[in-house]
């Protein structure tokens, strides 16, 4: 059977999963600032409801960029915050991050900033506690004096740890690297849910030069590209080629590199140096191979497959463990809602940007459906207001609790006009549901996510080795993290999404070759919603 991608009536959700958190070890928390809010420890401002689990950066805080240039209220914040100790340290102004946002300046004015927070000078030795610091700001907006408004403090939230929807939790068993399948066949052996594979295919045929009206792009927002002869890519030296199958945007990355570095003054934080997926290993000393190293490749060979006609605009938000801070992606898609602005502005239709795809989430800690992502609902309303389809993973953790940003499916407020974000769970190749993905009345399209095979950069070697080895006649058993042959078969809702995605793609181009109304050339906001609810119909 060949993959697929559908639409089935939602399922339904379970009161009992409302609770459900996936496990983060304590190394990966420690590696990143984070902790995890539990709602029976955690305090609480009067008025405010009790949260559900979530993890969470232990000091930084999303505050908008606008609130940030009012010296006013930010004095005031810092005199609440002085209260328990504690102070913010201002990011670096947008100007800053690098001249790849300077175009875009007035359109980021509300931009969700990163700001961290440390110990006030001569204060007495405090923790440093993001959602303590939101309390104490929240408790300041209410009573019957408030010293700030509430509409400020709402706002405001705490940057939240996402995670990639390939590490699978919802249910045991393994994949042995001989290839026998044992109970659950999910998880495989030391390289990390995935086995390298060798196909024998050519690379799905892209048509030469420039299509009618431009090809459509799909941007992928994820751990970055990297060496394979699908893309046209020989080593990490140089970009990918100009008019390839691969773009990538190099001053974004810079912009998401020097908040990070301003991040890491105050608290333990990782960089995204480039676009490159790297490293192998965050761990040198074992040498395995982490989670998510190649899984933007995993993707972008995804897509070749079933729209090789469309371009990747590739965004490395994701670290190689699987870990994404939110304050990246936020930028990252504010910065694209930006671009497809002005180009619709401009008339310049070489910078649409047509279809999203967003293998990432988090489990919100508000007790209500839409709650404090506020902040992602916002971007993502601004990209479907401007005809951009967004297509999100529904994650791999069995649970029918909301994982955001997918779940916006099921929250008509945030599609900004145009259609709703599309929620996508993973499918058997025999077109079951798979036991592992999330499910329930939000999750309202399905697509092929186990035993899927693509690209794999081919410069991954990781520590294992074959468990049989006769040097003497030159014989090994499979090397299970020995990546040379440049495919691998790995399972997720994170390839799931992608693949709707290209679907999407695919129609847009069918449809600009049917009806001139809808041709990819014109850059008008409203041809682009009609040309993005046309496409979404075809799968509706």
């Amino acid at each position: 059977m060949a993959v697929q991608f559908t639409r089935r009536d939602p399922g339904r959700d379970s009161p009992a999963d409302e609770t459900f958190q996936p496990f983060l070890s304590q190394r990966i928390l420690d590696r990143h600032g984070a902790r995890v809010l539990n709602p029976s420890a955690a305090v609480v401002a009067a008025g405010w409801a009790r949260p559900r689990p979530t993890v969470y950066r232990s000091a930084s805080l999303l505050i908008p960029e606008d609130v940030l240039r009012d010296a006013d209220t930010l004095n005031m914040i810092n005199r609440i915050l002085a209260e328990i100790g504690l102070q913010l340290v201002l990011p670096p102004p947008l100007s800053r991050l690098g001249e790849d946002l300077l175009p875009y300046l007035d359109y980021l004015d509300q931009v969700p900033r990163a700001v961290t927070l440390r110990v006030r000078p001569g204060a007495a030795p405090t923790e440093v506690d993001s959602w303590v610091a939101l309390q104490r700001l929240r408790a300041a907006a209410s009573g019957e004096q408030p010293m700030l408004p509430l509409a400020v403090v709402e706002r405001i939230s705490v940057e939240h740890l996402l995670t990639s929807t390939v590490t699978i939790s919802g249910t045991p068993g393994s994949w042995e690297s001989s290839g026998t399948t044992a109970n659950g066949s999910y998880v495989r052996g030391s390289a990390g849910n995935r086995i390298p594979v060798a196909l024998a295919l050519p690379a799905p045929h892209r048509h030469p030069g420039e299509l009618p009206g431009r090809r459509p792009v799909i941007a992928v927002l994820d751990s970055g590209i990297a060496p394979h002869p699908w893309f046209g890519i020989a080593d990490r030296t140089q970009p990918p080629p100009a008019g390839g199958f691969l773009a990538v945007l190099p001053g974004l990355q810079q912009a998401i590199l020097t908040q990070e570095e301003y991040q890491a003054n105050w608290q333990p934080t990782q960089f995204l140096l480039d676009y490159w997926d790297a490293p192998v290993s965050s761990e040198p000393l074992v040498g395995d191979v982490d989670t998510d190293t190649g899984h933007g490749t995993f993707i972008a060979g995804i897509v070749r497959q079933v729209a090789p006609d469309a371009t990747v605009l590739a965004v490395r938000v994701t670290h190689s463990d699987g870990v994404i801070y939110e304050g990246d992606v936020l930028l990252a898609l504010w910065r694209i809602a930006a671009q497809v602005r002005l180009a619709q502005h401009t008339g310049d239709a070489s910078q649409l940007v047509d279809v999203v795809s967003l293998s990432l989430g988090y489990f919100d800690e508000s007790p209500t459906a839409a709650g404090y992502t506020a902040h992602l609902a916002h971007v993502i309303g601004r990209l479907l207001h401007h005809g951009v389809l967004v297509v999100a993973a529904a994650g791999n953790d069995a649970t029918t609790r909301r994982f955001y940003p997918a779940a916006f499916a099921a929250a008509p407020s945030v599609n900004g006009g145009g259609p709703p974000v599309v929620s996508v769970g993973a499918l058997n190749p025999n077109g079951s549901k798979a036991l592992f993905s999330n499910d329930g009345s939000w999750v309202h399209y399905w697509a092929t996510g186990a035993a899927v095979v693509s690209t794999y950069p081919v410069d991954v070697q990781g520590s294992a080795t074959p468990d049989h080895d006769v040097p003497e006649w030159h014989r090994d058993s499979l090397d299970p993290d020995y990546f040379k042959a440049g495919f691998a078969v790995w399972d997720g809702t994170s390839f799931a999404a992608p693949l709707g995605a290209a679907r999407l793609a695919d129609a847009l181009l069918r449809d600009a070759a049917t009806d001139p109304s809808l041709g990819l050339a014109a850059t008008d906001r409203q041809v682009m919603v009609e040309r993005a609810s046309a496409a979404w119909k075809t799968i509706d």
